[in-house]
């Protein structure tokens, strides 16, 4: 008999794709993806160190951003949501540094304020924060980050332009 067809490997970071916060060239020679939560300390100062990898690198280096809130962080998941709507207004990565810089800061009150900072529709934002398709993208997100191993944060991978972890 024939032998049976192996099953994708376990450990697999999910491929990037259009739904994918990107941050730099789309066609770069090198991606780094970050499983993140906007809570985590940690995250905060790689969030600063990828910045300048990716300045330092230019058009041969993107960054995609991947939401990985943990449990015990109570506002990670929100931030991740309003995060994700100041991006379907194209405000994503701005949103992003400014919870990074004010992480003792989240609140519903404090996501508006700095939508309203960015110049977002005030009520498109609102709205999207209560969107069941912005929760089910940050779950989605998190769970192809479980599956690729990731268990906590950040958790990154280099991925070459042969789809390969370096």
């Amino acid at each position: 008999g024939e032998a049976p067809t192996p099953s994708a490997p376990t450990g697999a970071v999910p491929v990037v794709t259009d739904t994918d916060q990107i941050h730099g060239n789309k066609d770069a020679k090198v991606t780094i993806i970050e499983y993140s939560d906007f809570e985590c300390s940690f995250c905060s100062r790689f969030h600063g160190t990828v910045q300048q990898a990716t300045d330092e690198f230019g058009d041969d280096v993107r960054w995609v951003y991947r939401h990985f809130p943990l449990s015990f962080h109570a506002n990670a998941e929100t931030a991740a949501i309003a995060a994700e709507c100041a991006g379907a207004q194209g405000k994503f990565w701005e949103f992003a540094d400014t919870l990074f810089e004010n992480q003792g800061s989240f609140s519903d009150a404090f996501y508006k304020k700095t939508a309203s900072g960015l110049g977002l529709n005030a009520s498109t934002f609102e709205s999207c924060l209560s969107d069941e398709n912005i929760l089910a993208k940050v779950r989605s997100d998190s769970q192809g980050g479980q599956t690729a191993g990731v268990t906590g944060t950040p958790g990154s991978f280099i991925i070459d332009e042969d789809g390969q972890q370096i």
